[in-house]
């Protein structure tokens, strides 16, 4: 068991919430959590931002899956945020190598005179 905050391993037992849950209490940040599994794993948020990508709708694909359409819309911004953090630092290792040069889709022909 570990600190949902700190992420530290000096936790303890910390007594029962009314609805019966194993409270914890961690030595380090001196916060108290309760530990929950989470609903859906991670191959099933895959598989809805997947769906999303497919252009499946929200509220479609929180039918199939079985979740609400917000959790839908918060696993693919999550998943967005991934994406743009992991592109972001790939282009600052590509710009420290190599000069980056963006063409458009337009060819033109310059005629020199003389």
């Amino acid at each position: 068991m570990e600190c949902k905050y700190c992420e530290s391993k000096r936790v303890r037992k910390y007594g029962i919430t009314q609805s019966g849950t194993q409270r914890y209490y961690c030595n380090e940040c001196k916060k108290t959590f309760t530990f929950t599994q989470p609903k859906f794993s991670d191959e099933i948020k895959e598989i809805a931002v997947r769906m999303y990508l497919n252009n499946v709708g929200f509220r479609k694909t929180a039918l199939f899956l079985g979740a609400s359409h917000q959790s839908i819309q918060n696993w693919v911004k999550a998943a967005h945020l991934e994406l743009k953090k992991a592109t972001s630092e790939l282009l600052d290792e590509a710009s420290e190598k190599h000069d980056i040069i963006e063409f458009d889709e337009i060819y033109t022909f310059v005629k020199k005179t003389k």
